[in-house]
């Protein structure tokens, strides 16, 4: 469709409010749709509910009950086109054997990690190169934000 822009959908698994609120912003401002889930639990509900195609998964690695690595893979399992990036506070050395078990399945074709904290410039960046940038439209009336501001 000609003159159509095609806005990417992002879910994003975090459970802590004040990181997760921050993504929103930074994200929806740059033109990219979001949906927000507290749990693995709801995270899977909206990518099985949602009307919409999901680009990309942002999960937490360290979530309860079932981790954003765990996440990945089930929704992996549906859409096996889905990118991924996994935000953890420790480096990969210091997951679980379970959670370095499922990265070694999920492999490394678009997969990124970012370890807490990252910048927003970092995170948009990352989202580029996994699902392309948002439409030129969405970008021209917004500044980028510096680097000064972190996430995590």
């Amino acid at each position: 469709m000609e003159g159509s822009v095609v806005v990417k959908t992002i879910l994003v698994l975090e459970d802590e409010p004040s990181l997760m609120n921050l993504m929103n912003r930074v994200l929806r401002r740059y033109g990219y749709t979001i949906l927000e889930a507290a749990d693995a639990e709801e995270a899977i509900r909206q990518f099985k509910n949602n009307d919409r195609q999901i680009d990309l998964l942002i999960a937490d690695v360290s979530l309860p009950a079932i981790s954003g690595v765990q996440v990945a893979l089930l929704l992996r399992a549906e859409l096996p086109d889905l990118g991924v990036i996994l935000t953890s506070g420790y480096p990969t050395h210091a997951w679980t054997i379970r959670d370095s078990r499922h990265l070694l399945r999920l492999g490394s074709d678009s997969v990124c990690i970012l370890l807490k904290p990252f910048t927003p410039g970092i995170l948009l960046n990352t989202i580029s190169g996994l699902i392309g940038t948002p439409p030129s439209e969405v970008l021209s009336a917004r500044t980028f934000m510096s680097g000064s501001s972190r996430v995590g």
